[in-house]
């Protein structure tokens, strides 16, 4: 979930030349201030706090307040039981809502992208992080397929080529340091890949032109698979939340996790209507959404008009 500006990474980073005791000093001031929260008191939040403290991707978050493209790879690619029983890790990767969703966006992702591969195509990974969705296909039937993969951070190709390099295919991998709004490549592709940008990105104008950024890249015919956050029922009456697939003592951990202790920066949620309107403005027909159970993170698939 690697997102930036065109010239400053937004997901994560910001914040991480703050003294890591100054931060948490920070934290414990905001919480204590805030007072209770429903269900919750001073007490449990900064008890949560010090859980967070305990172990790695707790303190990365309370640093950067987003996911960088390790730590997202880590998180999609994460094995059940990996993680002590009954720690807050182990709830943070196997039971909190969010994590459940983006998790199994990426199993959709890689249906999809699976399902979309072509002899001789050319698939682009916009912002790519590690690339997992693509890196981790089945090319066994495609050994001439060249992949395409762009982001503003460093450390995001550096981790890229790595895995490229661990999955047989760096002979077939190209990347690039780039901004997702301009991206620099000439050559056209046949699939264009995003996950994680618009999630972080409030400017509705500024997503629409991102996706007309993918548009542009693709080939007649060629198909964008990206997703989007959807709102919570709180925030919007046209929430697509389904109650029933949701754990709703973890969700409410899950809000006091992200929003009220870290206050994560993956906050621009939106509709399906808006963004089938957002994907219709920038050119896009045929546009399909596969939701996964709880319908927070929707993967879409969407067609440029051709062949």
């Amino acid at each position: 979930m690697t997102g930036h500006t065109s010239t400053t990474v937004i997901s994560h980073g910001a914040d991480s030349d703050v003294a890591w005791e100054a931060r948490l000093e920070a934290i414990r001031g905001r919480l204590r201030e805030g007072g209770d929260a429903p269900g919750a008191s001073v007490e449990r939040q900064l008890a949560l706090l010090d859980e967070l403290t305990g172990f790695e991707l707790g303190r990365f978050l309370l640093i950067n307040r987003g996911l960088n493209a390790q730590w997202t790879h880590r998180v999609v690619t994460y094995i059940p039981g990996t993680a002590a029983d009954g720690s807050l890790e182990q709830t943070v990767f196997e039971k909190l809502p969010a994590t459940l969703a983006t998790r199994e966006r990426f199993g959709l992702f890689r249906t999809e992208l699976q399902a979309l591969l072509r002899p001789g195509a050319v698939m682009a990974s916009v912002p790519c992080g590690l690339m997992g969705e693509l890196l981790l296909l089945d090319y066994a039937q495609h050994q001439d397929v060249r992949l395409m993969g762009i982001d503003l951070d460093r450390e995001a190709l550096a981790g890229a080529a790595t895995l490229a390099s661990q999955r047989g295919l760096a002979d077939r991998v190209s990347l690039r340091c780039a901004d997702a709004w301009q991206p620099g490549f000439s050559e056209e592709a046949d699939v264009v890949t995003s996950n994680g940008l618009n999630i972080y990105e409030p400017d509705d104008a500024r997503v629409t032109a991102l996706y007309r950024t993918f548009f542009e890249m693709l080939k007649p015919g060629g198909h964008l698979v990206t997703s989007f956050l959807t709102p919570p029922p709180a925030l919007s009456a046209e929430s697509p939340w389904h109650a029933a697939a949701i754990d709703h003592t973890a969700l409410a951990l899950q809000h006091l996790l992200f929003v009220r202790i870290i206050e994560a920066k993956w906050s621009a949620f939106r509709t399906h209507a808006q963004t089938a309107r957002q994907l219709e403005e920038a050119g896009f027909e045929d546009i399909r959404f596969i939701d996964d159970r709880a319908r927070m993170f929707p993967t879409v698939v969407a067609r440029k008009a051709g062949r």
